[in-house]
């Protein structure tokens, strides 16, 4: 092998693991851990399963990092929220998220988890939303 093919294949390796990292520490920022051992099973579920669409908005499915999305979902409670990610759910404006999030290997209780987490993650942002907006209003009083 030459040295500029082994030095190309170094870099592309830096590169990606370097990438890899960079993602994990992303993901870790805008996913947060829980020390809840539920919870954190939950996010590895999450991460795996639901993430992909949840994650970014993809064919509508609601984004808890956007709080606008979840304050409405949560307040119907944690059973019917299980019951959509169970079943599959067509909502009103006809989106739809299938049983299982499509995943048919997905235990009940695995779903569950994966929910729980989701929770979790849609009432971290809605927190910090309040939290910003009660200091901002703070600042303007002042």
């Amino acid at each position: 092998m030459s040295a500029s093919v082994h030095k190309l294949m170094t870099a592309s390796v830096l590169a990606l693991t370097g990438s890899l990292l960079a993602s994990a520490i992303y993901a870790d920022e805008l996913y947060p851990a829980s020390s809840d051992r539920s919870i954190s099973q939950g996010r590895d579920l999450w991460m795996q399963n639901c993430e992909t669409c949840h994650g970014y908005g993809t064919a509508d499915a609601p984004v808890p990092m956007y709080p606008e999305e979840w304050r409405f979902r949560l307040a119907k409670g944690k059973q019917v929220l299980y019951e959509h990610a169970i079943d599959g759910f067509i909502g009103p404006d006809y989106s739809m998220m299938p049983a299982r999030g499509g995943n048919e290997n997905l235990k009940d209780n695995e779903v569950k988890l994966a929910v729980d987490y989701m929770m979790f993650l849609a009432s971290y942002y809605i927190n910090k939303l309040e939290i910003n907006e009660e200091v901002n209003d703070d600042s303007t009083t002042n």
